[in-house]
């Protein structure tokens, strides 16, 4: 089923996930969090139009392939895809963020596409529930709605992300203010990741 055109891929992820509980189980860094990484490229459908259908089915080959080699090689694993979105998971939270500030970094390089061409990345490191072949809970949703409030080009990561990473060097942190999340009880803080 193809999604609404003014919804994004990171939209269509998020609503698979609404009816999730608010349940918390295991999963991998030490202390069993598990880091999610959203992404998608900005303004696809536009993106798509400007490009013409041969140009971006080529577009979105190439995005998956940068994909799904740079989640692999910082040892993640591709959750779930939804025509130019990704959902990916870590065991460590340094290796997400390594993955994201590289896929940004790696995708505004590119100079085959269109210089128009730019990716929302999100992260948020937290427990799931890990049920089969799907993560399930609050932190899971938690990850989208942060995604989902990313700007074209910008790492938004959450305020356990932040503390996950902060000690690296390699990484520098803008804050972007406290929001209400819908269907989350309280005031998340985001920040950006400074990558360039």
């Amino acid at each position: 089923m193809e999604p609404a055109a003014d919804r994004t891929s990171i939209d269509v992820i998020a609503s698979a996930l609404e009816p999730l509980t608010l349940a918390v189980s295991r999963l991998s860094s030490p202390d069993g969090a598990l880091t999610l990484m959203l992404s998608d490229i900005a303004d696809a459908e536009v993106v798509a139009a400007q490009l013409g259908e041969a140009r971006w089915e080529q577009l979105l080959r190439d995005h998956h392939l940068l994909v799904e080699r740079l989640v692999a090689h910082h040892d993640g694993a591709i959750i779930k895809v939804e025509r130019d979105g990704f959902l990916a998971s870590f065991n460590s939270a340094h290796g997400g963020l390594h993955a994201a500030v590289e896929l940004q970094r790696t995708f505004s390089s590119e100079k085959a596409a269109s210089r128009a061409v730019r990716l929302r990345v999100g992260l948020h490191a937290g427990f799931v529930i890990d049920k089969s072949d799907q993560l399930l809970g609050r932190n899971v949703v938690l990850a989208s709605r942060i995604a989902a409030h990313a700007k074209a080009g910008e790492i938004l990561v959450s305020s356990s992300m932040k503390q996950y990473t902060e000690s690296d060097p390699s990484f520098a942190f803008d804050p972007r203010g406290e929001y209400h999340f819908k269907g989350l009880v309280g005031q998340h803080t985001v920040h950006s990741v400074l990558w360039r």
